[in-house]
């Protein structure tokens, strides 16, 4: 163990790292649900350009932290960042939300050091927490969060297909190895057996395996399944966006109708449970696009009032559906070109120009 010590400050709540957030990130927290005053929000925004200015930027920040290190400052702190650091904990107790201060000699595995602060992996992490009343559990961004501040859009939702993924050839091609030129007929009556599974109603793989047999299909369900369902290949340009904006402060989430076995998929082999602050699956919300309680069901666990929320969509009714439920929402895909979305966001205020 070292002599030197190490302090943190931090909210009594667990985050998605399975450690008490910091003050930093609770306080930000407050802000992206609405809750701060703008004169509570301007001394944010003032005290984080200051250290963003004047403390290094840790490098396991570059690909979205995916080591999950949590920042510890050497203690003691000096004084002039701790006068910041105490203003922001005024803003943390006038919004009742708890927090204590920690000193440790070993804080867990240090990864990253400066002349003010480590960065750790945490030796022991658990569940998150509930959260105290008015806060969103969502990771914030390391940049600047002044371009949010000034948009009347805090939050971007994105569909899936079309937006951020292809299905490349369509599932008509993908699916004719194994039922030729009925292809389209059958994916029209499987999507039709589909829609209840969408919104979390009902096993999809029985439906789909009765359907091959009702074709004469010998092969696997699940090898279908793979080759067709999980035939899907990212948008790089389009991922690129959803990092910019998170690396501009805004929150980012996914908003998309999926069965429980093509989500689990998305969720975890394409990586979007990291990549997004909130997933919005409509197998897990119970309601599917374009009924406008999906939209609503989203905006309550993004933790946002709806208004303040752009959704980006491929298909005409799934815009209207957001709109109705309040959302600001365009329809896009990827096909139109990526200066197109941007030129959507720029009419909404919402800069999504890369930073790095």
């Amino acid at each position: 163990m070292s002599e030197r010590t190490y302090v943190r400050l931090q909210a009594g709540y667990r985050g998605r790292l399975g450690v008490e957030v910091g003050l930093f990130v609770a306080v930000d927290h407050l802000r992206r649900a609405g809750r701060l005053t703008p004169a509570e929000e301007a001394r944010y925004l003032d005290v984080d350009d200051w250290f963003l200015a004047n403390l290094p930027n840790p490098a396991f920040y570059a690909d979205g932290n995916s080591i999950g290190a949590v920042t510890w400052f050497k203690d003691p702190i000096p004084p002039p960042m701790r006068e910041l650091v105490d203003s922001l904990l005024e803003i943390l107790d006038a919004h009742d939300v708890a927090w204590e201060q920690v000193t440790s000699g070993d804080p867990g595995t240090i990864v990253y050091e400066d002349e003010f602060q480590v960065g750790v992996v945490p030796y022991v992490r658990g569940e998150p927490t509930p959260l105290p009343d008015g806060t969103v559990l969502t990771p914030t961004s390391g940049g600047s969060k002044r371009a949010v501040a000034g948009s009347r859009i805090r939050h971007v939702l994105f569909d899936a297909d079309g937006v951020l993924q292809d299905l490349p050839g369509g599932r008509y091609s993908a699916l004719e190895p194994y039922v030729g030129d009925r292809a389209r007929d059958f994916l029209h009556e499987t999507w039709s057996d589909e829609l209840p599974m969408l919104a979390g109603r009902g096993d999809y793989l029985p439906v789909l395996e009765a359907g091959l047999v009702k074709y004469g299909v010998s092969t696997p369900v699940a090898e279908v399944y793979d080759a067709v369902w999980k035939n899907i290949v990212l948008i790089e340009e389009s991922l690129a966006v959803v990092r910019a904006l998170k690396r501009n402060g805004y929150g980012v989430h996914l908003g998309t109708n999926q069965e429980c076995y093509r989500g689990a998929h998305m969720r975890t082999a394409l990586g979007y449970d990291d990549l997004f602050d909130v997933s919005c699956y409509s197998y897990d919300l119970g309601v599917a696009k374009p009924d406008p309680a999906f939209f609503t069901r989203a905006a309550e666990r993004i933790g946002a009032d709806a208004a303040t929320i752009l959704f980006i969509d491929d298909t005409p009714r799934n815009i209207t559906g957001a709109r109705t439920a309040g959302l600001h929402a365009e329809q896009w895909d990827f096909t139109q070109g990526h200066a197109a979305l941007h030129a959507l966001f720029s009419t909404h205020g919402v800069d999504a120009r890369s930073t790095a």
